[in-house]
């Protein structure tokens, strides 16, 4: 079974129904049956630090559109469980979808489920060229 998790605050509104089932589908496309990902929309200031947290980005001035955490980088003290179907965590900026939605002339809930989309394809260890 695949589960799609996720999290956004009221002030970033979004079709969460579109979402599961756009990465669901990618997901199954690329033959996985058994994940769980986890999927936040945020603001600037959380991607912005994310990106000082985690890429050592310090006070970066553009803030990312996406970041992913795939589960099998993940640092920590507990081992992981062989059970666990984590496959990691997305996080998408609502305000530069909105930035992409105006500059392409698109939906917003496009723009999200792409980025997601995108996010989900580095988490399968599938990157850029």
């Amino acid at each position: 079974m695949i589960s799609i998790f996720i999290t956004r605050q009221s002030r970033y509104p979004a079709n969460t129904k579109a979402l599961k089932k756009s990465v669901s589908e990618l997901l199954s496309n690329h033959g996985v049956t058994e994940a769980e990902v986890s999927i936040a929309l945020v603001g600037e200031r959380k991607m912005r630090e994310l990106g000082e947290k985690f890429l050592n980005e310090g006070q970066a001035d553009e803030t990312h559109e996406v970041l992913s955490f795939p589960a099998s980088e993940a640092k920590g003290e507990f081992p992981k469980n062989e059970n666990d179907r984590s496959l990691g965590d997305i996080v998408i900026c609502y305000p530069e979808v909105r930035k992409i939605a105006i500059k392409k002339n698109r939906l917003m809930d496009e723009v999200i489920c792409e980025l997601a989309e995108h996010g989900t394809l580095h988490l399968l260890g599938i990157h850029h060229k």
